[in-house]
């Protein structure tokens, strides 16, 4: 186990930094304490045999708290070392389980019901993966290679072909029996990779997820008859599964075959859903830790996010000029365009802003911030901000690339709507004078005692010696300029600056000081 941590002190890789770090965990049970480490998650229904996994983290998907054969589980987990368990109470009480976890030393973990399995393995895994701990290939099957061979299994004992298929109907796994009955549209989905859309077929698929078991469907025009059962985790439907039926019918010993197969596809099926999501939940989360300062090496950091040796990288920063209310939806619309515009982006989000981590020259990538800004304005309806940083060498300056985004960001506030993407070059004089307002801020000592009692002694008796000394100063000491800004005599502005060094002891004749004031003064209107 990794002993890296992170800023405010859990161990990485352990059930507190998990529970602490993910929205779906909750703990029910935890007789050894939080500080246990976990390696890993595996997905796993109560009705198979228990892999070997230690220090995983058991999603028991399916499962009832309130079932004897859930606590026989959790008795085997215990024995195998697993971490803990993750359950889903579903509105039941958890006191025979939790009563068990106490026996047997292991934690017991919820997930909140209405979050799909899916999105509580992605969570989890990229917790760790985020932080260089934990394996995104956990124990259980993931590959397509073992659903073809399920395929091919089924396939022999039904005597028809067999295809796997999700949601959106692409078959993932089809079996290669020789002698194996088929038809057209089974030919034709193989070599599409995806079943073709009918209205009729769509509704054969809705029957197929509504049903408990096996849905049979006749022959009809070119098609043969076909068998087909859902595929789920738990409650939660994954897939179909479809078999061509022999010239004889399906056997009741078929069906069963057909039934086990589901069950068997589901967690290939979960962990394929889950592929493409894991990835980019975890380059998400490893960019935000970057950023933020507590990432993984940057080596390693690269790796995750596809970068190559050495490669430039910039950030484009987005914030709403209605604050964080809109961070949420601003993340989500920027994602639809990267991946429609460039799938290779990382987008990620922290309170104040959404960040994209680009590879391209500043030029390129400011013409890309300027398309994504005009999309995502008309999608919120409100004015956002964009900023694009110079080009950093590597992501070892990834602090240094998240400060200049925000510093561009905080410059641009208060500008007019519509505007372009900013850059350094656009703001950077106003970038400079916040920076130097915010030192101000932390040591008040740098302040110049005079300029603070000039400001005081304005705001106390109503004089405007503070707007004197700065239209001077702005007028590089034309008094006749300045006092024609002020719209008084220029005798009268002689006899302002000479009260100014008489009641606030301000040498407006050293350069210095006139340059300190004048900064003091132009920061204390802003």
């Amino acid at each position: 186990m990794s002993d890296r941590t992170i800023p405010d002190g859990r161990a990485a890789g352990s059930l507190r930094f998990l529970v602490g770090s993910t929205g779906p965990l909750r703990v029910l049970a935890a007789p050894g304490g939080l500080d246990v480490p976990v390696r890993g998650t595996v997905i796993h229904d109560p009705g198979d045999p228990l892999p070997a996994a230690p220090s995983a983290l058991l999603l028991l998907v399916g499962a009832d708290v309130a079932d004897p054969r859930t606590a026989t589980v959790l008795r085997r987990a215990a024995a195998e070392g697993y971490a803990g368990v993750v359950v889903k109470c579903r509105g039941q009480e958890a006191d025979r389980l939790t009563a068990e976890a106490e026996r047997c030393s292991l934690a017991v973990l919820a997930a909140g019901d209405a979050v799909p399995w899916r999105y509580v393995d992605a969570e989890i895994g990229c917790a760790l993966a985020a932080y260089g701990v934990g394996d995104l290939s956990p124990s259980a099957p993931a590959g397509t290679e073992e659903l073809f061979s399920l395929a091919d299994a089924v396939a022999a004992l039904v005597g028809g072909s067999v295809a796997v298929e999700d949601l959106d109907q692409h078959v993932v796994a089809y079996s290669n029996v020789p002698g194996q009955r088929i038809d057209s549209l089974r030919e034709r989905g193989i070599l599409e990779r995806r079943v073709p859309d009918d209205p009729g077929q769509r509704q054969q698929y809705r029957d197929v997820l509504a049903a408990d078991g096996v849905v049979r469907f006749p022959r009809a025009r070119d098609e043969l008859a076909r068998a087909a059962v859902a595929v789920r985790a738990g409650t939660l439907p994954l897939g179909t599964l479809w078999a061509i039926e022999p010239e004889a019918g399906l056997s009741e010993q078929a069906a069963s075959a057909l039934r086990d197969a589901a069950r068997l596809a589901a967690p290939h099926l979960l962990r394929a859903l889950n592929a493409t999501e894991t990835e980019q939940r975890m380059r998400r989360d490893t960019l935000r830790a970057l950023l933020e300062g507590y990432g993984p090496p940057a080596d390693e950091a690269a790796s995750r996010l596809g970068l190559g040796q050495g490669e430039k990288v910039s950030l484009a920063a987005f914030a709403p000029d209605e604050g964080s209310a809109l961070i949420a939806h601003l993340e989500s619309s920027l994602v639809r365009y990267c991946a429609a515009h460039l799938p290779t982006a990382t987008v990620t989000a922290s309170a104040r802003a959404v960040y994209v981590l680009l590879t391209w020259p500043s030029p390129a990538a400011r013409r890309f911030a300027d398309g994504a800004l005009g999309t995502v304005r008309a999608a919120l309806g409100t004015p956002v901000r964009a900023a694009v940083t110079r080009a950093y060498p590597d992501l070892l300056r990834a602090g240094a690339l998240r400060r200049e985004a925000d510093d561009i960001l905080r410059a641009t506030e208060g500008g007019r709507a519509g505007a372009p993407t900013a850059t350094a070059e656009d703001v950077r004089h106003v970038v400079l004078l916040n920076r130097l307002a915010d030192e101000l801020r932390r040591e008040p000592w740098l302040r110049l005692p005079g300029v603070a009692a000039l400001l005081a002694h304005d705001a106390e008796q109503g004089t405007d010696y503070a707007a004197t000394v700065t239209a001077w100063l702005d007028a590089t000491g034309d008094v006749a300029s300045a006092a024609a800004g002020l719209r008084v005599h220029p005798n009268t502005l002689r006899y302002r600056l000479r009260r100014v060094r008489e009641l606030f002891g301000l040498d407006l004749d050293d350069r210095e000081v006139r340059l300190a004031a004048w900064l003091e003064l132009r920061l204390a209107q802003r």
